[in-house]
This record gives structure tokens, C-alpha cells and sequence, in this order.
């Protein structure tokens, strides 16, 4: 994932005047604890807004039992934000207005965000699943996901109206739902997902150095990259690794292309590419799943934006073009390559152009490394000789797990299918059902239906998925039975 170094703008004078300017960096609030002390009641729906700026006046009380909490209705809580913010009451968590973020900035921001090293695995998950399967799986993926992501938002709001301050990010939801408890399962995932990201680019560094330098071992490869990294992944500005995240974003955008143009030009075999295969269901969704995991930024992002209540069609539409650039991506890679298609897909291309284009995105995710372990940092601020051995450890797991596919596989179907699924729809129900109103329950019976569905689903696609490309790795055998 190549989150943007620099995602909004301080908001205006006024709003800084009044403690409201929100300056995001990615992902580094979403698992950071917040800097208020933790006086926020346990209670999911306190009756009385808990007031965490004492030298600001208190909230007026507003009676909220009108508002129509559907999820159909997407604007109703902000315009009941605004009331509370006319009443005299603070409104949004992070103490002010939202961000700066024109749409054409969020939609940049949220692509960024969300396209990265799992794309270049999509043509071979294809391979496996069939064109038209993988498709169906990406799409329906797509679809949930964003879903999902709304989810987090509109409980997000729900909590703001009730009084709560400072929810900056996905951790600060999950401790004031569940408690310390939440805040920690929530960020302990984050953690995990960040790392797997790490991970999976020093596997992607190794397969494509070893093919442009077939004579360097992948235990070279593998552990060279520690040396410098272990200097990286010791800054603590964030402002000092922008300049790596603006050139891994340019890389990664011009690679990308460029494979895209190769796949055209090296449609040379003749097979009859397959449509479906069902063996291969539970593959392309975990990968699907971590192509479009974004779940962690989704808050920062809505922060950073200027018109909140755009936010989602904003998101939705973006998700949609995002959707379409890796199924196109995809299909035209399987198209190309046929059965011999590789994962990644950078593989299958050879030439000095190719060989450029392989590098360039080394080097790009070279330098995203330690933009994605700076979170980690935050939540488990250890020192230097650790997160030394942290770099260590993800090398040994790459030179242990050769496989870029299987790992993404790996990642998708466990720790990105419980951040992206399961824990916003018990979030989601936990804050609404239980509030009473003049229609009985906040969730209208599909809605709550729906959650029920996410959770069922992602837990035994989540165990299903999970065991299945464990046992691809045990055994070195491709997921779903191939050998």
C-alpha cells in the first residue's frame, strides 16, 4: 500500500484559531492513541456528552431522537453535526471543522491510498480463478468493502453526536465501542497489516532482482536489503521520508502503465485463456480482499476532506475506477500471458525496458518500507536495536515465503479480511441496534441483517481462506490444489 506522505491541508486561520486545523499523515492517527487523557466512558451511548476541553464551554444538549440513523440516508448525521455545532457543542471528534482536501485532492488521496503491490498480482490470481470468476470476486469484494469502510464512518459520526472528542482514527472507535480491549485487537490488526505490506515488498524485491540477476541468490537479496533499511526505519519525522513517498508514488504509477502497455505487446500464445474455475474461488478473493484494503485510511481520509458530507460518493466513485483499473489489469495480464502468467506479473516481461520498469518498482518499494512501519512505531514505540530486529525478522519471512501470489493470499484471506469485514460491522451494531428511538431499533432489519452477513461471512472465509493458503505454503503447492 503507498499511502500519500502529505493527504490535506490545514484547515483555514479561523478554524486554527479555534483548534480545528487537522494535518493527516498516512495512517499515523488511525492507530495512534489519543492525545486527550482517557476519560471517555466505557459506555457506548453516554447520555451526557463527555466534555474533554474543559477551558471550552460545554455541549448544548440536542435532542438527537429525530434523526434517522438508515444508512440510505448519508447526510442526516452531518446535519445534525452542524445543529450541535450551532447549539454550542463541539461536533466533530478531532475539535473542529473537517479538512482542506478539495474532492479532486481526496479522490488523489484515496487512490494512492489504496492502488499498490497487490495490483501486480491480479493478472496470475486470474490465471488461477478464470477471467470472468476473478472479475465476479473483485467486483463483489469492491462492493463490500466500501460498504464496510461507510460503515466505520457513519459510526464514527453517530459517536461525535453523542459527545465524543478526538476520534481521530479506527483504534479510537474500537476503544470507546469495546473498550481497551477494542482499541487494542483493532490496532494489533493495523500492526499486522502493515508489516504483511512490508513483507510482501521485500518478496516482490527478491523475485524481480533474481530475474534480471539470475546468479544472486534470494538470501542475498533478501538480507541485503537490511542493512539500510535498519537506518530508515529509525526516523521519527514523517516529514523526512516525503521525498521517498512522492518518487515511490511516481514509480509505481509509471511501472505500472508500463506493464500495462507490455501486456498488449506480448499477446504471442495461443491457449484459450479459461473463464471460470472454482477451485481457485477462495485464492482470488483473498487476493481481491488485499488489493482493496484500505479500511485503516478511510477515517484520516473523511477527516482530511473539506465537504464531509461528500465523502462517501466521493469514495464510492473512486473505488468504482479503482475497481475497474485492476479488473482491466487483470484480465489483460491473463490475456497476455495465458497459463504461464506470473505473480507478480513483472515476471512474465523481459527486455531492457523491462528490466527498467522491474527495477524502478524496486526501488519505489524500497523506500515505501519504512513509511510502512512508521504506525507501527507509534503504537509500539520501540528502540533502535528492535526495530532493527523487526527489519530482520520481515527479511527471514520473505526469504522463507518465495511466493509473492501465495503471500498476498495469505495476508487477504486473514488479517485484511477481519479489519475490512468482521470488526466494522460489530462496531456498527453495537453503536446503532441498541439505540432506541421513536422507530424502535437505530438498524432497519436489512441493515442489521446485512451485518450479520458480513460477520458470518468473513469469519468462515476468513478460517476457510486462511487454512488454505496456509497449507499452500506447508506443502508448495499452488492454493486451491494445484500442484
Amino acid at each position: 500500500r503507498l499511502p500519500p506522505c502529505e493527504m490535506a491541508s490545514s484547515a483555514d486561520s479561523n478554524a486554527e484559531a479555534d483548534g480545528g486545523g487537522v494535518e493527516l499523515r498516512p495512517l499515523i492517527r488511525s492507530i495512534s492513541p489519543p492525545p486527550s487523557p482517557r476519560t471517555i466512558p466505557r459506555s457506548i451511548l453516554p447520555h451526557t456528552p463527555v466534555d474533554l476541553h474543559p477551558r471550552r464551554p460545554p455541549p448544548v444538549a440536542v435532542d438527537l431522537t429525530e434523526v434517522d440513523h438508515t444508512f440510505a440516508d448519508n447526510a442526516t448525521l452531518l446535519e445534525a453535526d452542524a445543529k450541535l455545532h450551532h447549539a454550542g457543542g463541539h461536533g466533530h471528534g478531532h475539535g473542529g471543522g473537517p479538512g482542506g482536501s478539495t474532492p479532486r485532492q481526496t479522490v488523489i488521496n484515496i487512490f494512492i491510498s489504496f492502488v499498490g503491490a497487490g495490483m501486480l498480482g491480479m493478472p496470475y490470481a486470474f490465471s488461477r480463478s478464470g477471467w470472468a470468476l476473478g472479475v465476479i470476486c473483485l467486483c463483489a469484494v469492491s462492493t463490500a468493502n466500501v460498504y464496510c469502510m461507510l460503515l466505520l464512518v457513519k459510526t464514527r459520526r453517530r459517536l461525535e453526536l453523542n459527545g465524543h472528542k478526538n476520534i481521530e482514527g479506527y483504534g479510537d472507535v474500537g476503544r470507546i465501542v469495546l473498550g481497551e480491549q477494542g482499541e487494542m485487537l483493532v490496532n494489533t490488526c493495523l500492526i499486522i497489516s502493515q508489516v504483511g505490506f512490508a513483507t510482501a515488498y521485500i518478496i516482490f524485491i527478491a523475485a524481480n532482482v533474481t530475474s534480471i540477476f539470475p546468479g544472486i541468490g534470494r538470501a542475498v537479496i533478501c538480507y541485503g536489503c537490511v542493512p539500510m533499511l535498519s537506518i530508515l526505519v529509525q526516523v521519527k519525522d514523517m516529514a523526512m521520508l516525503s521525498p521517498f513517498s512522492l518518487f515511490a508514488d511516481v514509480a509505481n504509477l509509471s511501472g505500472t502503465t508500463a506493464v500495462f502497455l507490455q501486456d498488449f505487446k506480448a499477446f504471442s500464445h495461443h491457449e484459450t485463456i479459461k473463464a471460470y474455475d472454482w477451485s481457485a474461488f477462495l485464492y482470488v478473493t483473498a487476493v481481491s480482499v488485499y488489493s482493496l484494503e484500505g479500511v485503516g485510511m478511510v477515517l484520516p481520509l473523511e477527516s482530511a476532506c473539506a465537504e464531509r458530507k461528500n465523502f462517501p460518493k466521493i469514495l464510492t466513485w473512486t473505488v468504482v475506477g479503482i475497481t475497474v483499473l485492476i479488473a482491466s489489469f487483470g484480465v489483460a495480464g491473463y490475456a497476455a500471458f495465458g497459463p504461464g502468467t506470473q505473480a507478480p506479473i513483472t515476471l512474465n516481461v523481459d527486455g531492457p525496458v523491462a528490466s527498467f520498469v522491474k527495477l524502478a518498482l524496486c526501488i519505489a518499494l524500497y523506500l515505501t518500507y519504512p513509511i510502512m512501519f512508521y504506525p507501527v512505531w507509534l503504537v509500539a514505540p520501540l528502540s533502535g536495536p528492535f526495530r532493527v530486529a523487526a527489519v530482520v525478522g520481515t527479511a527471514a519471512v520473505a526469504y522463507a515465503v518465495p511466493s509473492f501470489g501465495k503471500f498476498l493470499g495469505l495476508v487477504g484471506a486473514s488479517i485484511c479480511t477481519l479489519l475490512g469485514f468482521i470488526i466494522p460491522a460489530i462496531l456498527h451494531i453495537k453503536v446503532f441496534h441498541y439505540e432506541k428511538g421513536p422507530q424502535g431499533d437505530g438498524l432497519k432489519r436489512w441493515e442489521l441483517w446485512l451485518d450479520y452477513f458480513f460477520i458470518a461471512f468473513g469469519l468462515v472465509f476468513g478460517v476457510l481462506g486462511t487454512l488454505d493458503s496456509f497449507m499452500a505454503l506447508i506443502n508448495h503447492t499452488e492454493s486451491g490444489g494445484h500442484r
